[in-house]
């Protein structure tokens, strides 16, 4: 880091602008290949996407698809499903006695 004494004898710092023209310039270095253009460019879209609020939940990972109908074989979802079934039982019971 840099440190310049004005005329009053007082330390400044300086070197701020040096990081920023380096910054800039490994980044023009980065964006001169077309392929980084183009991923810069998607992610871009997708902040502002993000930004806008304008993105939806894939339907894949939305889970009121399944809600109430767990298949037989996703042995997962239907021991989540059984245990619900037991609190609310349970919970019942506990409030009735």
């Amino acid at each position: 880091m840099n440190m310049n004494v004005n005329k009053k004898g007082a330390i400044q710092k300086s070197g701020g602008l040096g990081y920023l023209l380096v910054g800039a310039s490994a980044a023009a270095w980065w964006l001169s290949k077309d392929e980084n253009r183009s991923k810069f460019d998607g992610w871009m879209t997708k902040a502002k996407q993000k930004f806008n609020g304008e993105t939806t939940p894939s339907d894949d990972a939305f889970p009121i698809h399944k809600a109430g109908n767990p298949h037989p074989e996703d042995i997962a979802d239907n021991k989540m499903v059984n245990e619900g079934a037991q609190y609310a039982v349970n919970y019942y019971n506990k409030k009735e006695q």
